[in-house]
């Protein structure tokens, strides 16, 4: 069994901006570099023993300061862990694009499913390369947010900046044990590998679940697909 822990990056001022973000090459603003710094200061101590990230700067600077603060080696960027493009929205208001395009159908925005696709692919990969080892990867929140909603079968809110949620892969067997920092436990098992899709994303889920009254209330920072970053509750059991 291979152990994924998906982080976040730290926030940038796109973030902070309320712009969204996607494939543009923003660098973590001083708010972003503190978060990666304390990304663990809460959670219980793993061993882990290898660090990926996407190529963008935001997740490989997240990436290398983690590793530097608690001594885990840098293995390198895949190409397959970069955030989703929105298109024409990129470096464009939430506010103002959600407004012309309300089901975040931006001219040339890359396909939902193809990015939680690759998602799945590059796990996939790196289990194969780290088999029965914990592999902490840094990517984005809205990437994260398809890999996890698709295997638990339900929406959920923004993933916060630099919180930690966990995946398990054996075999044809992925199971969630952590969604930014809450514990849940849900395991589904595919057909085979050659399965693809493994796991439905749909066009619904582009824009993060919205919170319940009952739900906490948000985190500080904004989601990388520009929408506020609610801490995200759990979902409950397999079903």
């Amino acid at each position: 069994m291979t152990l994924f822990g998906l982080v976040r990056h730290g926030q940038t001022d796109y973030n902070l901006q309320n712009l969204f973000q996607g494939s543009s090459d923003i660098p973590l603003n001083d708010t972003g570099i503190e978060q990666a710094h304390r990304a663990f200061d809460q959670l219980p101590p793993v061993d882990w023993d290898v660090i990926i990230s996407s190529p963008l700067q935001r997740a490989e600077q997240t990436g290398r300061i983690i590793g530097e603060d608690h001594a885990i080696p840098f293995g390198g960027t895949d190409a397959r862990l970069v955030e989703i493009d929105w298109g024409a929205a990129e470096g464009r208001p939430v506010e103002e694009m959600e407004r012309r395009y309300p089901d975040r159908s931006f001219p040339g925005r890359e396909d939902h499913q193809a990015v939680a696709d690759r998602g799945y692919d590059a796990l996939e990969a790196l289990e194969e390369r780290y088999p029965g080892q914990k592999v902490l990867v840094i990517a984005h929140g809205t990437l994260i947010r398809f890999i996890l909603s698709g295997i638990i079968e339900q929406p959920l809110p923004s993933i916060p900046n630099a919180t930690l949620s966990t995946v398990e892969l054996e075999g044809t067997t992925w199971r969630v044990r952590m969604i930014a920092g809450v514990e849940v436990d849900h395991a589904v098992k595919v057909a085979d590998r050659d399965q693809n899709p493994r796991f439905f994303v749909e066009k619904g889920q582009l824009a993060p679940a919205q919170l319940t009254a009952t739900s906490p209330a948000p985190a500080d920072g904004a989601a990388s697909d520009g929408t506020a970053s609610p801490t995200v509750r759990s979902e409950g059991g397999p079903r």
